[in-house]
């Protein structure tokens, strides 16, 4: 991501405005600049103070102040757990008040988080979609990715809530499928950064040999 803005910053100061470059087609006209850089970069500042409120401090319900209230045990999508005993092991450790306060995490602060990050990551597909040339099945692609991650870390939540909320009654089936679901969840999500990020860094390197002649 930082290279990213460094791109953008760097064709921002050469003053390079790729529009006056290209021949205008009816694909360019269609993806017109809706997403700007600025929006792209204030999506990303509510990410990173969101981020820094909710995991840097210990605030009500937030991850720090739930994990230790769990005897300082990690939460569940910190890391994947893949085996159902492992799962209830660890819950049957849990403090009550640990339990409580990791339901209740499950849908404030791990909802607020993963909103902030979405909207982000959403934006920055659009964006990268908008401002390079590529088929429309990989700008739905882009587009798509942090839709799915999103949905998988909405389910993880709601596994881990179940979970909790049944407990001692134990559902091997959901249990033994979170660790997946965790994995799932990160793999999308590193997929949401790295292809759009990749993608418009590549496309920026390869204009700049073609910017520069013309200029």
């Amino acid at each position: 991501l930082g290279l990213v803005f460094g791109v953008m910053i760097n064709k921002k100061k050469r003053g390079l405005i790729a529009n006056n470059l290209m021949v205008k087609t009816t694909q360019e006209n269609r993806l017109q600049r809706k997403v700007s850089a600025s929006k792209l970069f204030h999506t990303f500042v509510i990410f990173i103070i969101v981020f820094v409120i909710t995991h840097m401090f210990e605030i009500p319900w937030g991850s720090k102040a739930v994990s230790q209230l769990l005897g300082g045990t990690e939460i569940f999508d910190m890391r994947p757990v893949f085996s159902s005993v492992e799962v209830y092991n660890r819950i049957s450790q849990f403090p009550v008040e640990g339990v409580i306060a990791y339901k209740r995490f499950t849908y404030t602060i791990d909802l607020i988080f993963p909103l902030s990050f979405f909207s982000f990551l959403l934006t920055l597909a659009h964006f990268v979609s908008q401002h390079i040339t590529i088929p429309k099945y990989k700008a739905n692609i882009l587009i798509g990715l942090p839709v799915f991650w999103f949905t998988f870390d909405l389910i993880e939540n709601a596994v881990i809530f179940s979970i909790l909320s049944d407990f001692p009654n134990q559902s091997k089936v959901l249990a033994s499928s979170l660790g997946y679901i965790t994995a799932m969840k990160f793999g999308l999500l590193l997929f949401s950064i790295f292809m759009p990020s990749l993608l418009f860094i590549f496309a920026k390197k390869l204009d700049e040999p073609l910017t520069a002649h013309v200029l």
